[in-house]
This record gives C-alpha cells, sequence and structure tokens, in this order.
C-alpha cells in the first residue's frame, strides 16, 4: 500500500501527539537527573534519601514516611519552592509527565479554532479543564 491511500491525519491530531511525545521526553529526563542530584547531594533535598527508601521498604504509610523524614507534608506542589532541590526537581518531572494531557489538549483545542472546529475545540478545552482541575488540587476527593 502506497502511503497516498492512507488517510491523511487532522493536524490537530498531529500536535497533540507530537506534544504528547517531547513532554514525555523531557519528563523522562527530568526524572532521569533529578535523582542523581538527590543522591549526589543528600543534604539538599526535602526530604533526606537515604531514610527515605529505608521508610518505603519498610512499608510505612505515606503521613509515616512524611513525618519521619520530611518534618511532615509540606503540601501539594511542594516542588514549586524547591526546585533547586533533586527531589523538588524529580517532582517536577513528575508533575510535567502526569501534566501533558492537559498541554496537548490546548494545543489541540487551538488547532481545532484554526481549522473551525469549534464542538472539537470546545471539547478539547473542556476535558482540559478538567485535567487541570484535577492536577491542581482544586477539586479534590476531601480526604
Amino acid at each position: 500500500m502506497r502511503a497516498e491511500d492512507f488517510p491523511r491525519m487532522p493536524f490537530a491530531q498531529i500536535a497533540y501527539g507530537r506534544i504528547v511525545y517531547w513532554i514525555t521526553i523531557l519528563s523522562a529526563l527530568i526524572c532521569t537527573v533529578g535523582p542523581v542530584v538527590a543522591m549526589a547531594n543528600p543534604e539538599n533535598n526535602v526530604m533526606n534519601p537515604h531514610y527515605l527508601f529505608r521508610a518505603i521498604f519498610d512499608g510505612k504509610s505515606s503521613e509515616e514516611v512524611w513525618a519521619q523524614v520530611g518534618g511532615g507534608f509540606p503540601g501539594g506542589h511542594f516542588y514549586l519552592d524547591n526546585l533547586d532541590k533533586g527531589d523538588g526537581f524529580t517532582q517536577l518531572g513528575l508533575a510535567l509527565g502526569c501534566s501533558v494531557a492537559l498541554w496537548a489538549l490546548l494545543v489541540a483545542a487551538l488547532a481545532y479554532i484554526r481549522q473551525k472546529n469549534l464542538l472539537y475545540a470546545i471539547l478539547a478545552t473542556w476535558v482540559a479543564a478538567l485535567v487541570f482541575l484535577s492536577a491542581s488540587g482544586i477539586v479534590s476527593q476531601g480526604h
């Protein structure tokens, strides 16, 4: 089968895929470098990695781990104030990777607007808003 015989992929879908691909690659690189930085300088972390891994392997709950090695949970998105620390930088990579659909949906919505496909633009924006509300912590389960 020749390439001309395949249906053309809509631009918005290509843009979505490229954004997901490249942000995932960037996120993976950040999540690879962060732990190296954390282990190279254990004192420059939110949580001491030597005690962190021991507490995790001992099967402690997340509350116990944070209390033991971090003085308690510092709150959601704590990494934004700690990007100069190894574990803060790693958390940035994790948050970026988990939010990749948000960024890709926003680009896809713009592409749909450019194509004058208002229904898909609205749907992409709606799903992006749901991802944002979930990731930001504005809407939570309330534990």
